[in-house]
């Protein structure tokens, strides 16, 4: 049997197309290659994995092999496997910013899923025929199609471009042995831009198989090809049915790399949580080193580890340990919005004995569980009853943004507000719920968003839907700590992800509560609550920056403000994890505009600047941050302590 690395030829009827779904799984999407990598191809190994007689998921391993150089494919083996795609590697124009030498060693990384049901479907079918499944097709062939049901985590169908942007050739290869049929398959794909290799033109898409001979690439399945093929990668595949994933010459920038650090990274941070709850196992090596990441070991290897990673992580998995073992009758409930309208945050909604409770367990420092009623509503349907789950405990950190999870994969950039010394998860595992969330998310999986084509239109008060679940923990804790005359100032909430104003805005709208009360019956007196003190000073949030205002008209405007800036992370205070090459408030591209020369910059420079005040109705604009970033800031009136927070 022969194979061969085709490109399919331009014709006169065809658009040149370059393809832009990568995209979406930037390293400004998803951090870095490593974590796009990982978070694309465990997600699919857990919505691939096998059902047993309860049809229930049985728990899938991943092996993940980092070659480095010292076991690379030596040359004569890359001949083997590379030499019909090297002139498309090495045509002008492809979209590779660079190559690498087809003579020298090619260092690769393979991901190999066991206890999945491979990519089932029929290898020669070309289109998407309603109602017929064929993960072949959709792996290797299609982009912006998805079988998946809606239960999956993943349905965008175009997460797998994240493959060959992981190579320094834009390609890998797969090799998959179906659950089903029990076949061998390997195929190979590449993807360049539209190109001309000597006097020909060809599209973007090429194929590793065998040709048939109509020009189609269908996969090889000669056993001792594949044979061949496992041992020059090192394969640990046999019969077992799965997936097995290779990466040539994968990506070793110094900036955006991978590395068996990084790798174990983006493990431990993107999966934790289904690795905790038994679903999932990894093993992460290299030809010296291999860790074993399951439900009895992950907490020993964090802690192994140490360093940053391990004082972040290890308090969220100790509190997510917990959460999973909570029986119903532990939780804490609270009451359900209204589901004739918008779900809104209300005092209502948590009543005076879960006050009570959260705010003794959090001052004795233990776990706190919490169910969150609500429902859903899908346009034509009646209202779904369906709850969230809230697991709080105090921290020591002084700022920190609650961890969302939904169907066990984390999405790590919802839009809420941090806590101040509370670390929370929120968990969001009912069918109904879950469903509206995975609607919501873009193709990366990161964040929730209304507009969203899969979203748009489908759910009534869906936007407030997801507010509600995103809000649920700095409401909470809002509202216990108004309950009492005496506010608990460790757990205030400093609000973050406020939207963009225009330019000429002049500050962010007020929230407003509506009382619920029955027909007929006067509401219960309220003792009153405390007077706000005045503030001085306000921070509002502008697109690519922030403002800074004068506060209560009753207040004393400060003379001197002292204001330290820093792009939002994940997890810790984003302030002690500013890099000089953020910005720097001192330069271009930042802009400092003071209206009516009310405010006069006295320094700066890295992420602090101090600032005099000269009028007291003063107004700052700061802007020229990256407006795809949140920015987090802190302004102190340097005589008196004060502390406001925005972004």
């Amino acid at each position: 049997m022969t194979f061969n690395w085709s490109f399919y030829p331009q014709t006169p009827t065809d658009p040149v197309r370059n393809p832009i779904s990568a995209e979406f799984f930037s390293s400004d999407a998803l951090g870095n290659v490593s974590e796009g990598f990982v978070r694309e191809a465990v997600q699919n190994t857990l919505d691939a994995r096998l059902f047993n007689a309860s049809r229930l998921r049985e728990p899938a391993t991943v092996r993940i092999f980092i070659s480095e150089e010292s076991v690379a494919l030596v040359p004569s083996r890359v001949k083997r496997w590379f030499e019909t795609l090297w002139p498309h590697v090495l045509a002008p124009g492809n979209g590779l910013r660079d190559h690498p030498d087809f003579r020298s060693p090619c260092p690769y990384l393979v991901y190999e899923d066991f206890g999945t049901v491979g990519l089932a479907g029929d290898p020669g079918e070309h289109k998407v025929i309603d109602g017929v499944t064929n993960h072949f097709l959709n792996f290797f062939r299609a982009e912006g199609h998805s079988d998946k049901g809606e239960r999956d985590r993943g349905s965008w169908g175009i997460g797998k471009t994240i493959f060959p942007r992981a190579s320094g050739i834009s390609s890998f290869f797969g090799l998959t042995v179906r659950n089903d049929d029990h076949r061998h398959l390997l195929m190979g794909r590449s993807i360049l831009k539209y190109h001309t290799v000597e006097d020909g033109s060809f599209k973007s898409d090429g194929y590793f198989g065998v040709s048939r001979p109509d020009g189609f690439m269908m996969p090889c399945d000669d056993a001792a090809i594949l044979a061949e093929f496992s041992n020059d990668f090192r394969l640990m595949r046999q019969d077992q049915p799965g997936l097995s994933i290779v990466v040539p010459w994968y990506d070793q920038g110094e900036d955006d790399s991978i590395s068996w650090q990084s790798i174990v990274a983006a493990v431990l941070n993107g999966f934790f949580y289904p690795i905790l709850m038994g679903s999932l196992a990894v093993t992460i090596a290299t030809p010296t080193r291999e860790m074993i990441l399951n439900a009895g070991s992950i907490i020993q290897e964090v802690e192994s580890l140490g360093g940053i990673m391990a004082a972040e992580l290890l308090p969220l998995l100790k509190l997510a340990e917990w959460a999973q073992t909570r029986l119903p009758d532990e939780f804490q409930t609270l009451l359900a919005p209204a589901a004739d309208r918008a779900q809104k945050w209300t005092a209502e909604l948590v009543p005076p004995d879960v006050v009570s409770h959260i705010r003794q367990l959090l001052e004795r420092r233990e776990h706190i569980a919490l169910r969150v009623p609500m429902s859903v509503q899908k346009r034509g349907d009646e209202p779904q009853p369906t709850f969230f789950n809230i697991f709080l405990e105090r921290s020591d950190e002084d700022t920190d943004k609650p961890l969302f999870i939904r169907d066990e994969l984390i999405i790590p950039e919802v839009k809420c507000a941090r806590t101040s010394q509370v670390r929370a998860l929120v968990i969001i595992e009912d069918a109904q719920l879950a469903t509206l969330l995975r609607d919501a998310e873009t193709p990366a999986h990161t964040h929730w968003s209304p507009s969203t084509a899969k979203f748009k239109n489908r759910y009534k008060f869906g936007p407030g839907a997801i507010d509600f679940v995103r809000h649920g923990v700095s409401e909470v804790l809002r509202i216990v700590s108004q309950a009492d005359q005496k506010p608990d100032p460790s757990i205030t909430i400093d609000y973050f992800s406020i939207p963009s104003l225009p330019e000429d805005a002049e500050a962010v709208p007020a929230r407003r509560r509506r009382a619920r009360r029955e027909p007929g019956v006067d509401p219960p007196p309220q003792p009153p609550r405390p007077p706000r003190p005045p503030r001085r000073f306000r921070i509002d949030s502008l697109r690519g920056g922030f403002r800074i205002i004068r506060g209560d008209s009753d207040a004393s405007p400060p003379k001197r403000l002292r204001i330290t800036a820093g792009y939002d992370i994940r997890r810790g205070n984003p302030l002690r994890k500013y890099h000089p090459a953020d910005f720097d408030l001192g330069k271009p591209p930042i802009n400092c505009i003071s209206a009516n020369e009310s405010v006069s910059v006295e320094s700066a420079k890295g992420q602090q600047m101090c600032v005099l005040v000269t009028n007291p109705d003063f107004r700052l604009d700061v802007t020229g941050f990256d407006p795809n970033r949140d920015v987090y800031v802190r302004a102190v009136v340097d005589d008196t302590a004060e502390v406001d927070h925005a972004d």
